[in-house]
This record gives C-alpha cells, structure tokens and sequence, in this order.
C-alpha cells in the first residue's frame, strides 16, 4: 500500500527542513531512535521509501496478498505465486471463492474489512477445486492465514492484507502419523498376540488389545495399574516388568509359567507363555514405559511334557530290562541312549551325544577272530548307515571284563513326535559262548573216543567175522552132517550179529571221520544203475527175511564221477532202511538221468515219516520213531546225508505217515569242483575230500 509523501500515520503533515537556528547535524542527533518513532517518520529519513518498501514486499519469504473491498486482489509477492503454482488469475474473488463459503471463512474475513485483524485455521486448499475459475497446474496446499485490515489515513479499510503460512509439509506428515497410528493400533488390536502398554513407574495400564483382555477374563485394565488390574500377579513377574524399566534392557523369557486366576472367577491355573518386554525409551534414552507381547505356548509345553513324561517313561522300562539296548541317531551315527543294563556292563554311564568318530578310542571291541574294530566298524555306527545287524557277534573288553555279545539292530522311524532312531539290543553269550567251548571239546574228545574205539573195535570183530565165515564154510561143505544139523542156526545168527555190530561201528567210524575231518573221497567213473542192481542183489537175502520184494528199474546207463564206495554206502543205509521200516511190502528203486544230474529213488510202503520229522531224521543220531521197535544208532541218514552234499548233491524224502516214504537222491555226474573239495556242510562237519 503506497502512502502519501510528507503525511504521518494520522495524516499530520511533516516539515522538510530542520528547525530555523539548527544545524541539520545536530537535529538528526537529537531525535529519538527509531525504534520509538512512527514509521511514517522513519520513511521520511529513506531517500526513496516506496522501493524499500517494494523490496521488503517482493522479497519477503512470507507469501503476501492484499485484496481490495470488492473481493479482488490487489497485489500479490512472489512468496505468494510459489506457494499456490500459479498467480491468480484476474476473474479470482475471494468473496466467490466456494471454498472459503464451504469452509466457513467467508465471515472471518468479512470481519477483517471491518477493521479486525483475524486469524483461520489451518485448512487444505486447492484452486483446481474452484468452480467461478479454471486453474489447472496449482498446488494443493495447507495453509493458515493472517487477515489484518489497510486503513486509509482518514480510518476507512479499504483493502485487507493476507499472510499465508504453508504448513503443508507439517500437516502432511501429522496425517500421515495419524493414518501409521490408526493402522498399528488395528494391527496391535487384530493381532494374535496378547499386547498391553505400560507407563511410568508405577506401570499404568495404556493399551491392552482385545485378546490380553479375553486373556485377563475381561478385567479393568486400561488406567489402572498392574498391580491394582492384576493382583494375584506373582512378585517374580512384577520384578520382570521393573527390571525392564530399570535397565532399559529387553528382555525375554521363553514357556515362562505365570499362575493366575485368569478368568477372575476363583480358578487358578499355570498357563506358560513365550514373553518379550520392550522398553518405550524417552529422549533421554531413559525407560518411560514397556510393551508386553505375550505368546501363550500352554498346549505346546503340555505336548511337550507329555512327550518327555513317555520318554522317561519308556527309559525306566528300559533301565528294568535286563537285556543291554543302546540306541543311535541315524543322522550323527552318535550314542543318544543307553539303558541301566548296558551302563553295567559297561562299568558307568555309557558317553552319549559323543561325536561317533571317537568311538574307535572309547569302546574296545574285537571281532571273533581278535581284530580291533575301528570307529566305522563299531556296531551302533554300522546300524546308523542303515545296516541291519542280526546277531553279530563281537568280543568288548569293558571295566567290568571281556564280554562276547551277539548284536542286533532295527530303525525305528520317525513317529508321534519324536525322530527317527536305531535300536541295537545286546545279547551277552558269554556264558553261552564258554559253554560253546566245552562242548566243542568234548564233542572233539567224544569223536576222537569214537575213532579210537571204532579202530579198536573194528580189528577183532573183522577177525571174528572173518572165523565165523569161515566155519559157516566148513559146515556148508557137510551140509548132511550132525555138527551142521545142531550149530548151523546158531551159527548163520552169530554172522548176522557180527555183521551187523561191524555195520555199528563202521557207522561210528564214519562219523568219527566226518567230525574229524578225515573222511576222504576218492573220484572215479561210477554206473549208478550198475551199482543199485548190485547192492539189491547183496540184499535179496534180508529182503527175504522181511518178506520184501526188491525191484530195481533203471533207464540205461547213468555214468558219472563218484566215489564207488561211498555212493555203495548211502544205497546200502537206504534200502535198509527201506526193508527194516517196509517189512512185508515191496521196496522199489529207481536210477534215471535228468539234465545232467543222476537221479535215485527208493520207495519203501511202510510206516511213513511225519512232516515234523522229515527235517531231523538226517541229523546225528536222530530217529523217527521210538528204538524200541527199531534198532539202531540213527547214524545211516546223517552218514548218507554228508555223503551225498560232500559228492556236489542233494537227499530228501518225501512221505506221509501210514503211506510210505521216497528217498531222492541227485547227484552231479561230475564234481562241482575240484576232486578234492570240501563238501556244502564242511563248515559244520569238518568233512574233507
């Protein structure tokens, strides 16, 4: 606003020239300073007041504008145009303005033209809003406006001054704090997460979220205190909550048991929780209050419990077993269990969850022949890699003394809760193991007893049977005569009784040799059909005696690489067999040639064999019926059996009992292997060829 020159702020009139008798000097120092005087007087000291004035108004940072009573703008500085974007065009009146109607500021700024100097508040402006102009670049701005009145000189306002302040970057940022406050309170509010804000020193209660609340049994919380809101809250929980405020420190605590009447209605109950407590730090980096987020885990503790309650369970079943049971994880290969029997055994505690690479150094264990078994060969870890073990046998030299075990092992796989795992029970056959011993010496000292006796044996029954021979001879040639009528019965029984206690003997003999290892075969070309005509003709005689019929049918010659006497032996004990348990009925043998292998059948209709016993009558000394009916060692099958397996072939019988029984034999017609060859059974028998 421009003011007319010469002229006060009340329109007086202001002299040019100092005062006559004065030095211009010396009035200017006699004036009072400026900030006393009015402004009118102090424009007249500027040479040019209208350009400073202009500058002040161009320059200023505060965005100006001056209207005049018609509603239009005057003038307008720069601070002004940056502010909105644009100058308001020439049609603006601020008393058309729709958005000032609508706000409700028309009437403030009626008053300001009135002569009152008013202040709006802060509101969001945008021209591209206004209908009576068309403006389409300008800011959307929040503002707040200073509105004073211009007075002429004679009082009357004729225009009204507008300061703008742009707080739209403030305002911006409060809204948007509202809107982040409005979202983390739905946040904490919907969260599954019991939530609760405490300030000050005596841990008043701001927020608790609706689920603290439910939580809490729907008590008063918010302004109250912890303890007035939770009275039954545990002194060590209270000390939690104070040491946070304390330090300023966060803090956590995991299945952390708080013991409550929850739903407030005289029921109290342990509830665990996964807890955090974060301070709320001040600007001085001092606690003011704590946000508590609590995470109930009540059904996973118990679960959990429940679980380790089995475990310790199933341990004590373990501890009471008597039998040694370690067990290992499939992953590491390590010792994870370790039952009260097998910590005996071992002199203390058995090292559990020790890397399984030391256990070369920790365990000593020997395989059956001495061998110290390193880390990778220790049972536990062989059964970890997935090896089934079934009954190996190692030697552990513990603090307690030499243990033979026999080990087995099982995976166990993952289920109800717990992981996989690798069960290994022990077996201590020590005590079986020296039992073992003594009988394998005393089976040698009884084998070598029957070796010995069978030679011992064998030499004056051979000279017997050779004399008796010999004086059935010489009766033979009498037959008429008087010694032969009275002794030639007595004496046929006494050869059949030699004969038959030199077959027992043989019999002894032969199992002496098997035992011992020197029952030898001795490989030549063999017509098993030959050879089964000619054993059948040596027995017409007894089958006569039982009144058997012997048939023998053979589809021509069946020729391989046998042991002729042998082979003669398991035919013999065969068709004895057949005679002595199908006494009365015909025995039938047969000898045919199947791909490549020989094969014999004799058929006996007799008595028959039960199904139970077709798998032992080929052992020593076993029968298949009581030997008070039939006599015998029970030698002849075992005999034959080792026979037939040391020559590359295989026996069975076939046969029901009350129908008779088939004996199989098959023969390779030549060795599997080299004529000096261990038999399939040498292992067990010692049986060399």
């Amino acid at each position: 606003m421009a003011t007319r020159k010469g002229q006060g702020p009340r329109g007086g009139r202001q002299s040019k020239t100092p005062a006559k008798g004065r030095r211009a000097g010396s009035a200017r120092t006699a004036r009072a300073p400026a900030a006393s005087r009015p402004l009118r007087e102090q424009l007249a000291d500027v040479s040019d007041p209208l350009v400073l004035l202009e500058g002040l108004f161009l320059h200023s940072p505060v965005p100006y504008a001056i209207f005049g009573a018609d509603g239009h703008i005057r003038l307008i500085n720069p601070a002004y145009s940056a502010m909105f974007g644009v100058p308001p065009p020439p049609e603006y009146n601020l008393f058309q303005d729709e958005l000032v109607e609508r706000l409700g500021l028309a009437s403030l700024f009626r008053r300001a033209f009135e002569g009152e100097t008013v202040q709006t508040p802060i509101i969001w402006y945008d021209v591209k809003e206004l209908r009576h102009i068309s403006v389409t670049d300008a800011n959307r701005i929040a503002i707040a406006c200073t509105c004073f009145p211009l007075a002429s000189p004679g009082g009357e306002v004729g225009h009204v001054a507008l300061a703008y302040k742009d707080v739209t970057a403030e305002l911006s940022a409060r809204e948007a704090e509202q809107v982040e406050r409005k979202r983390l309170f739905q946040l904490l509010t919907r969260a599954p997460v019991a939530i609760n804000v405490l300030r000050g020193p005596q841990l008043r209660f701001e927020f608790a979220n609706p689920l603290f609340q439910t939580l809490m049994g729907g008590r008063e919380l918010v302004g109250r205190t912890l303890l007035e809101a939770i009275p039954d809250l545990a002194p060590a929980q209270v000390d939690l909550y104070r040491g946070v405020m304390e330090t300023g420190e966060r803090v956590s605590a995991n299945e952390y048991p708080v013991t409550l009447d929850y739903a407030g209605q005289g029921h109290v109950e342990t509830r665990y929780w996964n807890l955090l407590y974060e301070p709320l730090l001040d600007e001085r980096g001092r606690a003011e209050g704590l946000v508590t987020f609590a995470f109930e885990v009540t059904t996973q503790v118990h679960a959990r419990q429940a679980v380790e309650n089995q475990q310790r369970w199933l341990e004590a079943v373990l501890d009471l077993m008597p039998m040694p049971v370690v067990m290992a994880d499939p992953d590491t290969h390590d010792l994870i269990f370790s039952n009260a029997a097998a910590d005996k055994l071992y002199g203390e505690p058995l090292p559990t969850h020790v890397p399984a690479t030391q256990y070369g150094s920790l365990f000593h264990l020997k395989d059956m022949e001495g061998r110290r078994l390193g880390a990778s060969e220790i049972p536990s870890t062989r059964a970890a890699r997935g090896e089934k073990l079934e009954g190996l046998e190692v030697v552990w030299e513990t603090r307690t003394g030499e243990y033979v075990l026999s080990i087995s092992s099982e995976m166990l796989p993952a289920m109800h809760g717990h992981p996989a795992v690798t069960v290994l029970p022990f077996l201590d056959i020590t005590r079986l193991k020296t039992v073992e011993r003594h009988l394998q010496e005393a089976v040698r000292v009884r084998d070598e007893f029957l070796s010995v006796a069978s030679h011992e044996l064998k030499t004056p029954l051979t000279v017997l049977g050779l004399r008796l021979q010999a004086f059935a001879r010489a009766a033979q040639a009498d037959p008429d005569g008087a010694w032969m009528a009275r002794h030639g019965r007595e004496l046929q029984g006494m050869l059949r009784q030699v004969m038959r206690l030199a077959g027992l003997v043989n019999g002894l003999l032969d199992v002496s040799r098997i035992g011992t290892g020197r029952l030898k075969l001795e490989y030549e070309q063999v017509d098993l059909g030959e050879l089964v005509q000619d054993v059948a003709a040596r027995h017409q005689l007894e089958a006569e005696r039982a009144g058997c019929v012997l048939e023998v049918r053979a589809e021509g010659p069946t020729v391989g690489l046998w042991d002729r006497m042998r082979l003669e032996q398991v035919v013999t004990n065969l068709v004895s067999n057949a005679l002595k348990y199908g006494a009365g009925l015909p025995v039938r043998m047969g000898v045919s040639r199947e791909e490549g292998r020989a094969r014999l059948t004799v058929r006996d209709e007799g008595i028959g064999i039960s199904p139970e016993a077709q798998a032992r009558i080929f052992h020593k000394f076993e029968r298949a019926v009581s030997e008070r009916n039939y006599g015998g060692l029970g030698l002849g099958l075992y005999v034959s059996r080792t026979l037939v397996e040391a020559m590359g072939g295989v026996i069975r019988v076939e046969s029901l009992p009350g129908a008779g029984a088939t004996f199989v034999v098959e023969l390779p017609l030549s060795p599997v292997e080299e004529p000096a060859r261990e038999g399939p059974t040498a292992a067990s028998t010692g049986l060399a060829s």
